[in-house]
């Protein structure tokens, strides 16, 4: 009878186990649908800026606000998921959050005035950030140690979003559509995934993670923020995401400097291959991060990564030919691609029962990074040369690498 008893427990087990693993691929599904959703709603702006910057009738420093803005509002953002979402349930923030984004798309496309434009670009930063930040966390709470493997594979789709952004824009455009209908059609399927996860995690259930920071009566534990800021490990991550920053001045700025550079040479369909392929690069990338974390540590490769992207993008720079602007659009995105996914991980394995919190603090830095660059992207492309403020993402990828570089005793496994 007790044998009968302990097979009966153990079928049980195993049935909520296959149970509970059947629930969470569902989940996982759906958080990369909606990082692929985020991807798309950040670098549709890339190559629809052109038309913006036309449209409106803007200076390149009045262009260069709405990215400013974004960034304000991701650094709000920031400040709210280190506050509130590792006190949330991650998984409903993360459906909420998409639906929301939606809406926001949706305006974007009813191509407001300007300043409420630059409104809803400052709401998109506050809003998609969050999403992002959700559900990267989720899936680190989802497979606790196994958090690597999996974040870069949603990471992967990451990817996806950001290649598909410029030529699903360059393809409206090409075919005489305005650029809002990009933002408007995207809205629609972005409204519809979420509402539709809402309803699965209504009818199946959320699954149980592997990681979770509930005290022993149930409620959820307040993040250990003082450890976090006295740890040198992820100040010095901080610092590296404020730099990273710089470099992501490439993807927003070239479809606009190549084609002010020479129209007929580099029109927007081509800039548009170009982010593409850069992409494409980030996909493999992070689809391979999991095999070479095996032989090379994350430290190390930030550091290798850096000083061979900023080569790559001089070589770019001074030799100003499209076959070789593809050949290092690839490569900058093959090479820095895991970059993001290593500095989440990291800060998740720091303090990994608050991988929200962890994650916000290198988040804040990149958004302050991203104001910052952003400015000072418009301003010397308007006032001194389109070419020098280009040389940005060089001087911070080398700025990078000489910090690795100099604190390497202090920051060994950052």
């Amino acid at each position: 009878m007790r044998k009968k008893d302990n097979a009966n427990v153990c079928n049980r087990k195993v049935e909520l186990f296959l149970k509970n693993t059947k629930k969470r691929s569902v989940v996982c599904i759906y958080l990369m649908v909606f990082m692929m959703a985020f991807a798309l709603s950040i670098n549709l702006f890339g190559t629809a800026q052109p038309r913006i910057i036309q449209g409106y009738r803007l200076s390149l420093e009045q262009a260069s606000m709405f990215s400013v803005l974004q960034s304000i509002g991701m650094l709000v953002s920031n400040a709210i998921i280190g506050l509130v979402v590792d006190r949330l349930d991650k998984s409903r923030v993360a459906g909420i959050m998409c639906l929301v984004m939606g809406l926001i798309l949706l305006a974007i496309g009813s191509m407001p005035p300007f300043w409420v434009l630059l409104a809803l670009f400052a709401l998109l930063g506050i809003v998609s950030n969050i999403v992002d930040n959700a559900c990267a966390s989720y899936m680190s709470d989802l497979y606790g140690d196994q958090r690597s493997k999996y974040i870069s594979i949603l990471h992967a789709f990451y990817g996806v979003g950001a290649m598909l952004g410029p030529l699903y824009v360059g393809f409206l455009t090409d075919h005489g559509h305005q650029w809002s209908l990009a933002y408007t059609l995207l809205s629609l399927l972005v409204m519809g995934g979420a509402i539709a996860y809402l309803c699965t995690l209504k009818i199946m259930g959320k699954p149980v993670a592997l990681v979770q920071n509930t005290a022993a009566d149930g409620t959820r534990q307040k993040a250990p923020l003082k450890a976090m800021l006295a740890s040198a490990d992820l100040r010095i991550l901080c610092i590296v995401s404020f730099l990273y920053a710089g470099f992501q001045m490439y993807t927003v700025w070239l479809p606009t400097y190549l084609n002010q550079l020479d129209g007929q040479k580099y029109p927007l369909s081509f800039c548009a291959v170009l982010l593409s392929l850069f992409s494409g690069g980030v996909i493999v990338s992070r689809l391979i991060n999991g095999i070479i974390s095996k032989f090379i540590s994350s430290r190390d490769y930030i550091t290798l990564v850096s000083i061979l992207s900023g080569a790559a993008l001089i070589i770019g720079l001074l030799g100003q030919r499209k076959i070789l602007w593809m050949a290092v659009s690839f490569s900058l995105g093959l090479l820095t691609g895991a970059i993001y996914t290593a500095k989440f991980v990291l800060a998740c394995e720091y303090f990994p029962q608050f991988p929200a919190t962890a994650t916000a603090f290198t988040g804040l830095c990149t958004a302050v990074g991203s104001i910052c660059f952003h400015a000072l992207t418009g301003a010397v492309a308007q006032r001194f040369s389109f070419t020098g403020a280009m040389f940005i993402p060089v001087c911070s990828l080398l700025a990078t690498f000489l910090l690795l570089i100099l604190t390497r005793k202090k920051g060994k496994n950052t």
